[in-house]
């Protein structure tokens, strides 16, 4: 049965990143998801936690103790979705994303009415390009 490390490693390969970009993305030292890897260090808890919520698995899986990587469906904690998994570790959004978490409730309200303006603009862009194509 594969190790911690294997999995992690397994699990973010698949990902396509490098550790040092899953440790950026988690917060965490490039180092410390290396000695995981080589299962030199385990996680702590909550470590183990965002883990396993950020590769949409389940701790039971990480740790080795079951061969299903993915919960039940009553069993689903906050997972995000693929897409959304998809902008959240694209280098493009790591860092803006970072910042939303530190706004208020009234700044994400403007930064989301910003934000479907912009996409807004970008679709009549990307409308007109294909016109002319």
């Amino acid at each position: 049965m594969p190790s911690f490390g294997e999995r992690l490693a397994y699990l973010r390969n698949q990902r396509g990143l490098s550790q040092a970009e899953l440790a950026r993305l988690l917060d965490m030292g490039q180092s410390t998801i290396a000695m995981y890897e080589k299962n030199k260090r385990s996680p702590d808890h909550q470590s183990l936690i965002r883990l396993a919520d950020f590769f949409g698995v389940s701790t039971d899986y990480l740790l080795g103790r079951s061969d299903q990587p993915h919960l039940g469906e009553r069993e689903k904690g906050p997972l995000l979705d693929e897409k959304l998994r998809a902008v959240a570790v694209d280098p493009l959004f790591v860092d803006l994303l970072r910042q939303v978490s530190g706004l208020t409730g009234e700044e994400r309200k403007a930064l989301a009415e910003y934000w479907e303006l912009a996409l807004q603009y970008v679709r009549r862009r990307k409308g007109r390009c294909q016109e002319r194509n």
